[in-house]
């Protein structure tokens, strides 16, 4: 991966710490360490962590309550719990206080990774929706034309309008204005000269967000 998550595992299991960080790494992430919960609240203080693993039962501050004063640093880390005692309260606690997943202890490393780029897609997703005018967007993307229409942009940087008819197998190049015209307003397309179209910085979020919503279906 051309930028490397950065993962922090804060566990008091030093062999545990050590083939978890050998795993994580040879996925390509890139890994910190810490053998307490005050380690890696100081490690935090410091450095941004895309997701960071703690295990629940741990000396001196347990994985929630460390979790707790991390989240006040960086509210975009995903935390996941990792404990060998893991029941259904145990879970609902961990995410109601904030958790994004928890793993039960042992598990296996496919388990461990999918948890993480499942995290991380979560995590990617939120950040597209907070950069879209959210309410504006869904209005223009609730019609299945615009949103072919955003999907076909996504593809190519220049299209005119004659080429989405086209491609969308409209006869009527006024519905397609109207779709094109709506688009436009809502700040998702721009023409950079009088007969072509192309996604603005909100629309290419918009195609974004498309593409994971249809990756969920999928």
């Amino acid at each position: 991966m051309s930028s490397r998550s950065q993962v922090l595992i804060v566990d008091d299991e030093a062999e545990l710490r050590d083939n978890l960080s050998a795993v994580l790494e040879y996925e390509g992430f890139q890994v910190v360490t810490a053998a307490s919960g005050a380690e890696g609240i100081h490690l935090m203080s410091a450095q941004r962590f895309d997701v960071i693993l703690l295990d629940l039962i741990m000396p001196g501050q347990d994985g929630i309550d460390t979790m707790l004063e991390m989240r006040r640093f960086n509210n975009q880390t995903r935390y996941i719990i990792m404990t060998a005692y893991a029941t259904v309260n145990t879970a609902v606690q961990a995410i109601r206080k904030g958790a994004s997943d928890y793993l039960s202890k042992p598990f296996r490393v496919e388990e461990l990774v999918a948890v993480i780029k499942r995290s991380l897609e979560e995590a990617r997703f939120e950040r597209q929706i907070v950069a879209c005018n959210l309410d504006k967007t869904l209005t223009s993307l609730a019609n299945p034309i615009r949103r072919r229409i955003i999907e076909l942009m996504g593809c190519a940087p220049l299209l005119r309008m004659t080429d989405i008819s086209q491609a969308l197998e409209i006869d009527d190049h006024t519905k397609t204005m109207f779709h094109l015209r709506t688009l436009k307003e809502a700040g998702l397309l721009h023409q950079p000269d009088d007969k072509s179209y192309a996604l603005t910085p909100a629309g290419s979020n918009a195609f974004n967000l498309l593409r994971l919503f249809n990756n969920r279906e999928s």
